[in-house]
């Protein structure tokens, strides 16, 4: 994906046509985006049978980083597919 930043012209004329999606994000989007996320109870969100899987969903869980690993993954790519 590239991103520019266009003149209103150019944008209205690539929104024509179909190969093209085009995106907008707003200042507001992206504070709101970063904004601190208030506490939720999980018992509150999730069905009562699943109440067993609870720790899955508790907040320190959420906000804790798996271990970053390598990976070497080899991408084919096959033609006429």
């Amino acid at each position: 994906m590239d991103i520019y930043i266009i003149g209103a012209t150019l944008l209205a004329r690539l929104a024509r046509k179909p190969k093209y999606t085009i995106f907008a994000v707003t200042i507001a989007d992206i504070k709101k985006a970063l904004a601190p996320k208030k506490h939720t109870n999980p018992t509150t969100k999730v069905l009562v049978c699943h109440y067993k899987h609870l720790e899955v969903f508790l907040q320190k869980k959420a906000d804790k980083l798996v271990e970053h690993q390598p990976y070497n993954h080899k991408i084919i790519l096959k033609e006429g597919k």
